[in-house]
């Protein structure tokens, strides 16, 4: 599954092929997402059966964190910051390590190899901490004997999603690098952000005009960014507060007033499926029976068949 909102990079990062190369193993990008022109968030999936690897050479530094997940268990991975070796030890499956790209990091791994790296920029982090009035993150602490079944559920969907997702429902893909970005902050980085007041909800304006937009531009890329920027709000606290106001994410609320149109010209056309799909902003049919399905309990056409019955 490779799920792709950034194609280039002007500074490119340690992630994707580039890490391929410097680890020397098969590389796989899943995600990139980007804010503006600038990628916060890449996420690589690494494999590799050889035994024995090379140490790693210095690389250019960063103002960016690598977070591996450990897909299976590591023989043994030598890691050494600044020069100095940190530590070198196996690491079992579901188990997490960090490194700052700012301190030289360089690493050896014996045995085979199968993880999840995320590439995080420091900026990204900031961003999300200023708009939450937090402080900033100044490093990514993991303990290596600590398994993360969270971040492997998110791991296991990342690596199971459609490759057509990141076309079809960019509210779902932002919402989701928020929540990665907001884990590992939280998690890994200390970040303690200071929860909604209680009465954290959107102004009825501003819950009005959110669904106003995701009803005018059912088609249309939108971002929760777009739609935040229009009520005045952080990406960050609106979709907290979106939720909180009506009991669901704007992914979610974007994909039921999706299906409920779908059912419209169903019923009410005899336009095919491809072209309600599109319409409707799923991009491609087969996505659209897999989202209509998960939502009804039947596919399109079955559906529609019912209800000329």
């Amino acid at each position: 599954m490779k799920m792709e909102v950034l194609q280039q990079n002007a500074r490119p990062g340690l992630f994707g092929r580039r890490l391929g190369r410097h680890l020397d193993m098969v590389s796989q990008s899943i995600l990139q997402v980007s804010k503006g022109d600038r990628l916060s968030l890449a996420v690589t999936r690494l494999t590799c059966m050889r035994q024995d690897r090379e140490r790693t050479v210095m690389i250019e530094p960063e103002a960016a964190f690598s977070a591996s997940y450990k897909l299976k268990d590591v023989e043994e991975h030598e890691f050494w910051l600044d020069g100095r070796m940190r530590y070198a030890r196996g690491f079992a499956a579901g188990t997490v390590s960090a490194a700052d790209l700012s301190e030289d990091p360089r690493s050896r791994i014996r045995g085979p190899y199968d993880g999840v790296q995320f590439y995080m920029r420091k900026e990204a982090l900031d961003n999300l901490a200023y708009e939450r009035g937090a402080s900033s993150v100044s490093t990514l602490r993991a303990l290596p004997d600590n398994p993360d079944p969270v971040l492997g559920s998110m791991c296991a969907f990342l690596l199971s999603a459609p490759p057509e997702l990141a076309q079809t429902n960019q509210l779902f893909v932002d919402q989701f690098a928020l929540g990665l970005l907001t884990y590992f902050a939280e998690g890994y980085g200390g970040m303690h952000l200071p929860p909604l007041p209680a009465n954290g909800r959107l102004a009825s304006w501003q819950e009005r005009r959110a669904k106003e937009i995701m009803h005018s531009r059912l088609a249309a890329r939108l971002t929760i960014a777009d739609i935040a920027r229009e009520c005045g709000l952080t990406p960050s606290y609106f979709a907290k507060a979106f939720r909180r106001s009506t009991g669901t994410s704007p992914h979610q609320y974007l994909t039921h007033i999706r299906v409920q149109e779908a059912k419209n010209l169903l019923s009410s056309s005899t336009l095919p499926l491809a072209d309600i799909a599109l319409i409707c902003g799923f991009g491609d049919q087969s996505y659209f029976t897999r989202v209509f399905a998960h939502c009804v309990g039947t596919s399109p056409g079955a559906w529609r068949r019912s209800m000329l019955q």
